[in-house]
């Protein structure tokens, strides 16, 4: 489960504090405010959309969705796939710490071990500790990847 605070800044009116959960990553976001349901939101077609509920404010779900689209957990699949086409088959984030990369079935597991490890930590986030089990295709074993929090020696 993934769950991000959002906070609506109005001019003239009191700012509203909004809760997102997504249940999984194909789930579509559950809003509350004050402990209350307010709806459920999703992309659709590029567009942040409420498809249940109608007490959220169109500016708010855009900005809802900016956020949840600059979140690592909406970037970052897509991304390690990208850099890794031979080995990675899928990406399936279990929550904000941890990740789950399914290798094809014929990928050299040593080779792509070393490739990752050193390159996961200029994909991802530095101030994220993060958690990335590896396994290959159907079977068994599988290995960690641990990326630490790093800080910014330019900061």
């Amino acid at each position: 489960m993934i769950q991000l605070d959002y906070l609506f800044e109005q001019e003239l009116l009191e700012d509203v504090p909004y809760q997102l959960i997504r249940a999984g990553m194909k789930d579509p976001w559950l809003v509350l405010s004050a402990r209350k349901v307010l709806g459920i939101i999703n992309e659709v077609e590029g567009t942040w959309t409420q498809i249940v509920g109608d007490d959220i404010p169109p500016m708010a779900i855009e900005k809802m969705g900016i956020l949840i689209n600059r979140q690592q957990f909406s970037w970052l699949p897509e991304l390690i796939k990208n850099q890794w086409p031979k080995y990675v088959l899928d990406v399936i984030v279990e929550n904000l710490e941890r990740y789950e990369i399914i290798c094809h079935e014929k990928a050299c597991k040593r080779h792509f071990e070393k490739r990752f490890t050193l390159g996961i930590h200029a994909l991802a986030e530095r101030e994220s500790a993060m958690v990335f089990n590896v396994r290959c295709f159907q079977m068994a074993d599988s290995y960690e990847v641990i990326k630490a929090p790093s800080i910014d020696r330019y900061a």
